[in-house]
């Protein structure tokens, strides 16, 4: 149950997406609360990806309200944004988006450069313990192309937490996964919810990880948001297109 005292850290209000003159979300407003893991769902082409997409600022709202901490980021300039948002959060991509003419280490440390003066002995020492917490101690100096996919998956996660942020997004994270290595992926988000204290924002569409790792969910269908709360909560609200979505994935396995 989520604490009314606390202030959610992302709030979306009537936030409404358009590509061109087709409009992809509709009045979404939600909150997304502290040390919670929020799964955004829904089947294909509902508009999950645009709604992250939106959240982070990659695209910019048609119309409508995001604000991070309580600050509007429609409004910021790119130097604000920079300095009170993109600091504080990780991106881990669909594809993972490493860099292949690069060793892990080097992949790493982007970040790092991006958005800090440490000295590399402190840069080195932070990448050591980022890969360590994704059980990728030996890969320092490997290559992707030398990673399994899951592999590439903790490579690219442990890229997203070397600033520790407050807050993570995952795009996909068991995307072309196979069961055991999506297990220990949704496993390893757990741990760092845990051990890091993060907020963490997940778009799936993999019934098994959002059994796993879902506090609450966001449910979209035909770019409107059909149902927030909790994954328990949703399977009881009686709306079709939520018994058709978790219906249809069992009868698929």
């Amino acid at each position: 149950m989520i604490d009314k005292n606390v202030h959610p850290l992302i709030e979306i209000r009537n936030l409404v997406a358009k590509y061109g003159e087709t409009t992809v979300l509709q009045d979404i407003s939600v909150d997304i609360h502290p040390n919670e893991i929020t799964v955004i769902l829904g089947g294909s082409g509902c508009g999950k990806t645009t709604l992250l997409k939106n959240i982070l600022r990659l695209y910019e709202p048609f119309s409508g309200s995001v604000k991070y901490w309580g600050e509007e980021v429609t409004a910021m300039d790119e130097k604000d944004f920079n300095d009170k948002v993109l600091k504080r959060i990780g991106m881990l991509f669909q594809g993972g988006a490493l860099l292949n003419s690069l060793p892990i280490r080097e992949n790493v440390s982007i970040p790092l450069e991006q958005h800090t003066i440490l000295p590399q002995d402190i840069m080195d020492r932070i990448i050591r313990t980022k890969l360590h917490l994704v059980n990728l101690d030996h890969a320092l100096n490997l290559l992707p192309s030398e990673l399994s996919g899951g592999m590439k998956k903790r490579a690219a996660l442990a890229r997203a937490i070397v600033l520790d942020p407050d807050i993570l997004f995952c795009d996909e994270p068991s995307a072309g996964l196979d069961p055991l290595t999506a297990l220990s992926l949704d496993e390893l988000i757990l741990n760092l919810k845990a051990q890091l204290n993060m907020t963490i924002i997940v778009v799936t569409h993999e019934l098994s990880s959002i059994h796993r790792i879902a506090d609450k969910i966001i449910f979209l269908d035909g770019g409107k948001m059909l149902f927030t709360g909790t994954l328990e909560a949703a399977k009881a609200s009686g709306i079709k297109a939520i018994d058709t979505f978790f219906n249809a994935e069992i009868k698929s396995k």
